[in-house]
């Protein structure tokens, strides 16, 4: 029985059923061994006060920067390639949804590499986070304790912000950046009837611009999304959803990445969506993954409208891109999407995907690795693939080369979430200086 996929929930959060990480085969021949620096931690460690970087596509080792005097950053843009490149497989087949969100308000003040954190120089925005060339960060706010997600309803040019707690409620922000810290539950993830059961938050938060949808699942892999009216909160309501691993919200619609929806009969990995433009919503198979695909994935959601749909297949996670034109006429006609046709390209592949946003006309995608006693998130590095409208109609995707967008260069400063804001994407970090969600923007040429 397929019920289990490969994905975390909250970044800082265990996953459930995972296919975690696991050492593998190097590039040989001409291909090259690495893209960045992440990929080097497959090698492990080089050796005490030593990492490996990613230079000239070949892993070589250098030494890990200490902070300058000066109260600079070091000037070694390398990541910190660990000492654990992988973790165990979790062999329980999808009877352990994870754990709740950490509430921890951030102040980590530990030692990594020999370098106290409490000591260490931390940029007022990203701490110790590398931010590359072509990027910026504009303003930040305060992130509540105990908010693992958010999503922002971007109708209006100060986006409400909404955001999915560890008491497994979803509350409201305010308007970003004036972001509040709000003591009034709006609604309950998990429906009343299950709520003296073993149930586990699934991480995510989505909007359609008008309703915010979370989801919960229970110890038999069964569950639901809770779906609240921001407009009507009388009409919030629960639908069922087998494994609902990741949703995005497009007008009209919740895309979810799960084992089943509502109304669709059978329990198969695939894309479902719920169309919400009228009532009783309709659930309905939007799109289909290849045979070999044996798990759920990310779903993400691009500012030009670009879809991106994810599986994973053995402990590789694959990223594929649906032109709107695409899933928008297969919604209205009741067909599905089929995600071997060339007008759905892969853009990406990995290991070590711990997440996908979008980030303006594109995907920002998390890459790290799963800590192996506890199952933790570790992010290491943000990439972002740019994502482009093409063919007769707008319905094929090109995809651009992948991108570098920032490192995490030592355990000082972690990345607790990503969720995207217009053309923007949220940054949520974590250091002694508490947790905040900072506006990262692509830099004009």
């Amino acid at each position: 029985m397929m019920t289990d996929m490969k994905k975390a929930g909250f970044l800082d959060r265990a996953p459930w059923a995972l296919c975690s990480l696991l050492l593998a085969v190097l590039a040989t021949g001409c291909e090259p061994e690495c893209v960045d620096q992440f990929d080097c931690a497959k090698l492990g460690s080089p050796g005490e006060d030593k990492r490996y970087v990613c230079e000239s596509n070949r892993c070589v080792s250098r030494d890990i920067p200490t902070p300058r005097p000066d109260g600079g950053t070091p000037t070694d843009a390398g990541t910190d390639a660990g000492t654990d490149a992988g973790t165990d497989v979790d062999t329980d087949a999808g009877t352990d949804a994870g754990t709740d969100v950490d509430t921890d308000a951030g102040t980590d003040a530990g030692t990594d590499a020999g370098i106290t954190c409490a000591d260490a120089p931390h940029d007022a925005k990203l701490g110790t986070l590398r931010l590359q060339t072509g990027f910026t960060a504009a303003e930040t706010a305060p992130l509540p304790a105990g908010i693992g997600a958010v999503v922002p309803l971007t109708r209006s040019a100060t986006p409400a912000l909404y955001g999915l707690n560890s008491d497994k409620s979803i509350y409201a922000l305010g308007t970003w950046p004036d972001i509040v810290a709000s003591t009034t539950p709006l609604y309950p993830v998990v429906q009343p009837a299950d709520q003296g059961l073993r149930n586990y938050l699934n991480g995510f938060l989505a909007s359609d611009g008008v309703r915010v949808t979370a989801g919960y699942t229970l110890a038999d892999v069964s569950g639901k999304l809770a779906i609240y009216d921001t407009s009507s909160p009388g009409a919030s309501t629960y639908v069922s959803s087998r494994g609902n691993y990741s949703v995005v919200g497009v007008e009209g619609a919740f895309l979810i990445n799960s084992l089943n929806i509502e109304g669709v009969s059978g329990s198969t990995p695939a894309i479902y969506a719920l169309k919400t433009g009228s009532t009783p919503f309709q659930g309905v198979v939007l799109a289909t993954f290849p045979a070999a695909a044996e798990y759920s994935g990310y779903n993400a959601l691009a500012s030009n409208g670009i879809a991106v749909f994810g599986y994973a297949e053995g402990f590789n996670n694959y990223l594929h891109a649906v032109a709107p034109a695409t899933y928008t006429a297969a919604l209205s006609a009741g067909t599905s999407v089929d995600l071997t046709s060339a007008d759905t390209p892969e853009l990406f592949k990995s290991d070590d995907v711990l997440n996908a946003s979008g980030f303006g006309a594109g995907v920002a995608i998390v890459r790290g690795f799963y800590d192996g006693e506890d199952y933790s998130a570790n992010p290491r590095s943000v990439v972002r693939v740019p994502l482009t409208l093409t063919g007769a109609g707008d319905t094929a995707v090109a995809v651009g080369a992948p991108g570098s967008v920032l490192d995490v260069i030592d355990g000082c400063t972690r990345v607790i979430l990503t969720a995207p804001l217009g053309e923007d994407l949220l940054l949520g970090v974590q250091d002694k200086n508490g947790r905040r969600l900072v506006r990262l923007q692509i830099r004009a040429p």
